[in-house]
């Protein structure tokens, strides 16, 4: 009986371990695909990019030209400093132009399921992403 009661015990202990250690931490830092700004969700290229915590940089595409910049965050909130690209004349400049001014109300994130949200100082979503790592791993 002890001997089944240790087992018992035993993996009770390996069960309550392997929940621990997979519980996803939710970070804003690495690839993320542009779905929707403001009520735009359809793009000729979507834009992307990629945030660094470790240096508190962002780079990406924004749907014509590239750009870069620092970011601070502190808890939820987040703001994009510093930011500039290159500047590319494409054909039509709309979606590029409307993604570039939401980035600069963006105040805060938050996550809603799998996408990444950035508001504005009413918490009203500007921009919804989802992490391009997700979607590489489904395909």
């Amino acid at each position: 009986m002890k001997q089944r009661n240790n087992y018992l015990l035993l993996v009770l202990t390996i069960i309550l371990f392997a929940s621990c250690t997979n519980k996803e931490t939710r970070t804003i830092a690495g690839n993320w695909e542009v779905l929707t700004v403001n009520d735009l969700s359809s793009f000729e290229y979507p834009a992307d990019f990629f945030i660094n915590l470790e240096t508190m940089k962002i780079v990406g595409f924004s749907g014509c030209n590239r750009f870069f910049g620092s970011i601070k965050t502190l808890d939820n909130s987040l703001v994009f400093d510093k930011m500039g690209g290159t500047r590319k004349a494409c054909p039509d400049m709309t979606s590029e132009n409307l993604f570039l001014m939401a980035m600069q109300e963006v105040k805060s994130f938050s996550f809603n399921n799998e996408n990444l949200q950035l508001l504005n100082e009413n918490n009203e979503v500007l921009i919804t992403l989802k992490s391009i790592a997700e979607e590489e791993e489904e395909e």
